[in-house]
This record gives structure tokens, C-alpha cells and sequence, in this order.
């Protein structure tokens, strides 16, 4: 645990089942993050940070934007998701995307880049403002910062009612509570824009929705809740008879086609502007 993160969820889950997970997400949120990267303006020939790269899916989708022309560069603590980002960006004949390892306040990094983008990071940093201050220096001179946030605000609304998938989203975003996460942090991403000196930000709101047995949306919500279970019972959300994690994608989808309506998983909260 380091002065950033007041918990460190690592300590309780399987890091390469992790990374299987974080990959998951990746395909599930791609054109959410891929519309606030080309609207920020990403393009072809940029040199690129990208922090908290995790099993690489946000750095992979910024190599796609930026083209061999351009430079990613991705920074994680966690050496076994970023061995697997490797991979995948070998896999996918990427030669301009390269991954180090270490805490981003203290990692030797050049302050020439043309943009700096993470998404799902802030939410887990103590001083949020300290590291949006630190990440802002690596900048150039009218260099992107594009960030994207969980919001909670809508997470688990469905019409007609789906008692079981509202439930199931309140014990995931119960346990960030609990651990002590900013659960608002899609919202504050405009007061922590404005406290890092970036005051002409704008910002965006997408929703992830579905319906219907094959929407992907049931198999995130129960991929966050495997991950959260240890700390789920550690923090008394929920028992896990309650949550039965083996069923729990299945009586979801059973729900979702009995009720014939419309669910909400997760927000993403945008921002994005340029350095002075």
C-alpha cells in the first residue's frame, strides 16, 4: 500500500485471472473509451502515456489511434497484468507500445508527450489532484489529458424493476464504498480538473445498457463481483450464499429475459482538455 492508494485490491484476487478480467472489460467498454480518445483528439503520429495499463487495453486501443507513426507508452505497478500486455502487443505486432513497470509518481518519465489518458485510475488514488498535477508535467505544451471515471450514479437502475441485477451492482459499489473509494469520483472528475490548474475541461456521461441473454453487461457485473468477493465478505456487503457467485450470471440473464427490459451497468464519466 503507498501513499496513493488507500487499498490495494491486488492483495485479494488472482492477478492473472485479473488480467483475464481487465481484458473482458476492455472488449465490453472499447467503443466507449475509443469515442472519448477520438474526441479528445488522439491521432495518428502522437506520443502517447497511458496510466495504470493494467493487461494493456487502453494502451492497445491508443496504438490503433496513433498508428506506427506514433508512441505508446503504459505504466503499471503490477508486473504480471503488464507481462501480459506485452504479450499482447507482440501478439498483435505492435512494435511502437512499450510497458513499464513502477508507482507513476516515481517512475522516470520524459515530459514531452503529446497526450496522457487513463482510464478507471483516479478512483483508486488518495491524492487524486497530486497525481493529475504530476501526470499533467509529463505534458508538452498543449498537450491531451484524457481521463475516463466510473460513475455510479445510474449503476443497477433497470425498468421494469430487476430486484436481482440492482442488488448484484449495489454490492460492488458497496465494497468501493466501504474501503473508502470516491464512488462519486465521476462528477468530481470537473472539481479535480479544476484544483490540478486544468479549467477548460469539458466532459461527456455514456451509459452502458442492455437487455435481453446475451448482453455482455450481466457477465461484467459478476466478473467485478468474483474479483470484490474476498473483500465483499471481508467488509460484510454481503455473505456468499447471498451472492452465490457460480449462479449468478445465469439467474441474471434468467431475470433480464423474464422482465423484457432495460439495465444499466455502469456510467463513464469523460474529461479531457489540453495542458496551457
Amino acid at each position: 500500500m503507498n501513499q496513493h492508494t488507500p487499498f490495494d485490491y491486488t492483495h485479494f484476487v488472482d492477478l492473472s485471472e485479473e488480467a483475464k478480467r481487465l481484458e473482458r472489460q476492455g472488449h465490453f467498454l472499447y467503443r466507449f473509451t475509443r469515442r472519448l480518445f477520438e474526441t479528445a483528439g488522439i491521432s495518428t503520429g502522437m506520443k502517447v502515456l497511458d496510466v495504470g495499463s493494467g493487461a494493456g487495453d487502453v494502451a492497445l486501443l491508443v496504438a490503433e489511434l496513433v498508428g506506427p507513426q506514433g508512441t505508446v507508452v503504459g505504466v503499471d505497478m503490477n508486473a504480471g497484468p503488464l507481462q501480459i500486455a506485452r504479450e499482447r502487443a507482440q501478439a498483435a505486432g505492435l512494435s511502437n507500445v512499450s510497458f513499464l513497470e513502477g508507482e507513476i509518481t516515481t517512475v522516470a518519465l520524459p515530459n514531452d508527450f503529446d497526450a496522457v489518458v487513463c482510464r478507471f485510475v483516479l478512483i483508486y488514488a488518495q491524492d487524486k489532484v497530486a497525481l493529475l498535477r504530476r501526470l499533467v508535467e509529463q505534458l508538452r505544451p498543449g498537450g491531451l489529458v484524457a481521463f475516463q471515471e466510473p460513475s455510479f450514479t445510474l449503476t443497477g437502475t433497470a425498468l421494469p424493476p430487476a430486484p436481482l441485477f440492482t442488488q448484484a451492482c449495489h454490492w460492488n459499489v458497496e465494497v468501493f464504498h466501504r474501503a473508502g473509494l470516491d464512488t462519486d469520483i465521476g462528477l468530481n472528475l470537473y472539481r479535480l480538473f479544476l484544483d490540478a490548474g486544468l479549467p477548460d475541461h469539458e466532459m461527456d456521461f455514456m451509459i452502458t445498457v442492455g437487455g435481453g441473454p446475451h448482453w455482455a453487461g450481466y457477465e461484467n457485473v459478476v466478473a467485478v463481483a468474483r474479483a470484490l468477493l474476498p473483500l465483499m465478505l471481508k467488509l460484510g456487503v454481503a455473505t456468499a450464499e447471498e451472492v452465490d457467485i457460480e449462479t449468478l450470471e445465469s439467474r441474471l440473464r434468467e431475470e433480464a429475459v423474464k422482465q423484457r427490459g432495460a439495465t444499466i451497468s455502469i456510467g463513464l464519466m469523460s474529461a479531457w482538455t489540453r495542458k496551457d
